[in-house]
Parts: structure tokens; sequence; C-alpha cells
């Protein structure tokens, strides 16, 4: 996980590698400026510690007054913060910070927009690993600004045996070791969440989900969903049951009232649409 501190300062090192020549050209050293960072769509605000380190890293003069809260409603023309100094800071600031919050707004609108059609507080709704590269962290807190919550953060912090998995398995001619394996990890580490995916009906009889804490429905048509409820209550009453697979913001309220505890939706962050902001300048000099 990239330290935030070192993600901001790889980033403006992209975009300034060797100054801003336009500004050195055109904007006298000391000129003060006074900014505001609108929104012009709706949605929700998340990006506080972002601004607050690109500030750091730019220019720790800068002065930031904040109209916005994480997680906060946003509605066009709706003022986020407003920023006092240096016109050369402000933009060096600018594009920078602009490009983190209009994707980190992007992904917790997306989010708030997947509840809302849900509708159903009890459900949740889950992000995938479907993030964009270093950016994970801060998309996962975005999620849950949103009002979402969060799927396991990488490969280390969960079991989630997918077909691939069981593929692998079968073709090694060992899948009648799972659920001995299943026993003993869960032994060793009691802590960590055993997920496992399935795709067909038969396979909560073939498999030893009773040995899960959650059981993914991936793909599966909507009228079966039900019925493999039923069925998983009595081989594992224990287990959540997720389901995934195609989930769009328009289908989503379909599964209102759906016998299941979360949907996981990858769109939230693997397509997810920037929110268009803007930063406006003004010079206060004479």
């Amino acid at each position: 996980m990239l330290p935030l501190t070192e993600l901001i300062q790889l980033t403006y090192e992209e975009d300034i590698p060797g100054g801003d020549i336009t500004s050195e050209l055109t904007v006298p050293v000391d000129t003060p400026a006074d900014a505001r960072i609108i929104t012009k769509a709706e949605g929700v605000f998340f990006g506080t510690s972002v601004i607050r380190e690109c500030i750091r890293h730019v220019d720790p003069t800068i002065h930031c007054s904040l109209d916005v809260a994480d997680g906060d409603r946003i509605t066009p023309n709706t003022r986020l913060m407003t920023l006092h100094g240096r016109m050369r800071s402000l933009l060096k600031f600018e594009r920078v910070a602009l490009n983190f919050l209009q994707r980190l707004c992007g992904v917790a609108s997306s989010t708030r927009a997947y509840v809302d059609a849900l509708g159903n507080a009890s459900i949740q709704v889950l992000d995938t690993r479907k993030t964009t590269p270093l950016l994970r962290e801060l998309e996962k807190q975005a999620i849950v600004a949103g009002g979402g919550a969060n799927h396991r953060f990488g490969l280390s912090d969960m079991v989630l045996i997918k077909e691939n998995h069981l593929l692998s398995m079968q073709t090694a001619g060992c899948l009648h070791e799972l659920e001995s394996r299943l026993i003993d990890f869960k032994s060793r580490h009691p802590n960590i969440p055993i997920e496992i995916e399935i795709e067909t009906l038969s396979q909560i009889d073939q498999l030893p989900l009773h040995h899960a804490d959650i059981v993914m429905f991936d793909n599966f048509p909507f009228e079966l969903i039900s019925v493999g409820a039923e069925r998983l209550s009595r081989r594992a009453p224990t287990a959540k049951i997720e389901i995934s697979g195609n989930i769009t913001l328009d289908t989503i309220s379909r599964y209102r009232h759906s016998p299941i505890h979360r949907i996981s939706v990858g769109s939230l962050t693997h397509s997810v649409k920037a929110l268009d902001l803007s930063m406006r300048l003004s010079s206060t000099g004479v």
C-alpha cells in the first residue's frame, strides 16, 4: 500500500518534472490569488485528505476553507472549497488535485446512486478489486463515503475460492481435499473470512459450503436466487449470501427484497464516470 504522501509526490513529479514553465514565464512570483473549486454535476463529495496532502506538497502557505465534508451530497454549482495563496502555487495545485477529486467524487457518487437504487439498507453494496492501480485505498474510502462497503482489500486478507481455483484443484485431482483444507485453514486463521463462489445450484450440494462464511452466487439468473438461498440455508445456515455479475444501476433494484446480504459491483470503480469539477481563479493583486 503506497502512503498518500508518496502517491501525491509521485503524481506531482509526473505533472511538474521541471517546474511550471508557463507560469514562470507569465506570472510574477508573489502574485496573490483566490480560487474556488465548484462542481458542475450532482453527486457525493470525497477527497479531503487528498486536498490537504496536495496543499502540503505544493505550498503549505495555501489557505483552504472547505465548504463540504466527505460523504456530503453536492449539487451543480456547489462551492466545495475556497483557497488563497500565491497564484503560481494554485496553478501547480490545480490539475493534480482536480484529477484526484473528480475520480474519487465519481466513485462516491456512483456508489450512492447504486445504494439509493437498491433501496434496502440491510443489503450491502460492495466494491471489488477492479480498482485503479495504486488508488485502491482511496477508491475504497470513497466507496464508504458513498454509502457502500468494502470487499477484501487484496489477495492476502480473505480467502475467495472462485471458478479457476476449483478448476485447478479438479484438474490436479485434489478437489476432494477442499473440505479438509478449509478446516485446517480456519483452525490456523479463525479471523480470516472464507468465501466460495458458485455458479450453479448443483454446487450447493457438491461443495463444502458449510465451512464458508460467505457464498457468492455468481451470474445467477434472478429467478434462481431465492431457490439457491433456500437450499443453502439447509447446507450452510450461517453463511451470508453475496451476488455478483453484471449488476447495473438499472437492475440492482430487482434484488431489493431478495434473501441476500451483499451485492458486489465492479463498475463502482472499473468504469466510473468522473464528476465534473472546476477551479476558478481570480487575482487579488493590484
